[in-house]
């Protein structure tokens, strides 16, 4: 598909043209090129359907880009947000192959599925005789680290009805999602030779003390602890590092721990409960600090009544004759920038199943990326409380 078509887009031909783009995040895969090429690329298809197109870069050379179709009738635009990175794998050319109606390569459903169905409906939408409101795309970068691209989003955006956040959710509408903490904390110790251990403090015995308090107290109570739409918080230690030799009594030990924080819990609070089980933990001569969290933020709990919550709702009714009530998620999105630190309305949509998401054999089914199509255009009319089909 030429980039600057502004027929009937082949969002299939589209999706695997995203695919086929090294998107991998540098954060994640240092030998990646990151955002850049796929966002020239997306810049280009969007200025192609008439779209006024910013490019803006966030990290170095990494962008969003933002791309805007004038409405037809006044009023606040809708926004359709994907991220373009992906995680690391596999993205040689060989990896990107349909089989039947599925299409495999990473990226496939996290969330390139979702970008394309996204800038097909824009397409659709800006085809259409009817009236439709301001729409706006963004293509945003590093969501699968710490987010900055749709921190960057938030001082972009004009007035909006509301965010729709392109996540495979099986088209199923999702209104809540977890948010999420990355920290690390050190042990510190006492260095000595292995033959004389009992001069020594040993970091990584400490460690290991601090991750077994945490999941004994906090830990435990976390597993009962359940939100009725996006499941139990949880506390992972989820990397760690220590010791410079094997005849050496290690005096520094890092652990990464993840914590997952439903819609109603505050970073802040979750964090200082992780820093007393450390502290009753840490003595003199075996210290454990928390350091500044590389990310913390809250998860995304829209109103089941929110205007946008019940236009996804009706549109999935419409276009796909399904009653289908928005839901929860376990994982996080960038809705936890937009929603927790925005304040601005979203939702999560998009084709696809989480459960393919960053697998080594990542793949869509073709036929809801198609079907997204539809939703996503229908949605956003609804969302602008505007009736009629740009089917």
């Amino acid at each position: 598909m030429s980039a600057t078509d502004s027929g009937d887009m082949d969002v299939e031909a589209l999706l695997e043209h995203l695919v086929r783009l090294d998107s991998r995040n540098p954060d994640l895969a240092p030998d990646s090129p990151g955002e850049r090429v796929i966002a020239d690329y997306v810049a280009e298809v969007l200025t192609g359907i008439g779209m006024k197109v910013t490019t803006t870069p966030v990290v170095g050379d990494r962008p969003n880009v933002v791309g805007v179709l004038p409405g037809t009738v006044p009023g606040p635009a809708v926004v359709l947000e994907a991220h373009l990175d992906t995680v690391p794998g596999d993205v040689s050319p060989a990896a990107v192959r349909r089989e039947g109606r599925r299409l495999y390569g990473r990226g496939t459903c996290d969330t390139k599925g979702s970008l394309a169905a996204m800038i097909a409906a824009v397409a659709k939408l800006a085809r259409t005789d009817g009236p439709r409101p301001a729409v706006i795309i963004a293509g945003v970068m590093d969501e699968e680290f710490v987010m900055r691209g749709a921190a960057a989003l938030i001082d972009e955006l004009p007035e909006v009805v509301g965010v729709v956040v392109g996540e495979p959710t099986s088209l199923r509408p999702v209104r809540a999602n977890n948010g999420f903490i990355r920290v690390y904390a050190h042990a510190h110790g006492r260095a000595a030779h292995s033959s004389k251990a009992h001069l020594g403090s040993n970091a990584i015995v400490t460690a290991a003390r601090g991750i077994t308090a945490l999941d004994d107290t906090l830990g435990e109570s976390l597993r009962h602890r359940t939100h009725p739409l996006t499941g139990p918080a949880l506390l992972t230690a989820t990397m760690i590092s220590g010791g410079i030799a094997p005849n050496v009594v290690p005096d520094h030990c890092a652990v990464c721990f993840d914590r997952r924080l439903s819609p109603d819990e505050d970073p802040a609070d979750a964090l200082r409960a992780i820093e007393e089980v450390l502290q009753e933990v840490s003595q003199d001569d075996a210290r454990i600090v928390l350091d500044e969290p590389i990310v913390a933020l809250p998860g995304m709990d829209t109103p089941a009544d929110h205007p946008l919550v019940r236009a996804a709702e009706e549109a999935v009714a419409a276009v796909l004759g399904e009653h289908a009530a928005a839901g929860g998620v376990t994982y996080s999105t960038d809705g936890c920038h937009l929603s927790g630190r925005g304040n601005l309305p979203c939702l999560v949509y998009g084709p696809g199943s989480i459960d393919q998401a960053h697998t080594d054999d990542e793949w869509i089914d073709l036929d809801e990326v198609v079907a997204a199509v539809d939703v996503y255009a229908e949605l956003v009319l609804r969302a602008a409380g505007l009736q009629g089909s740009a089917r």
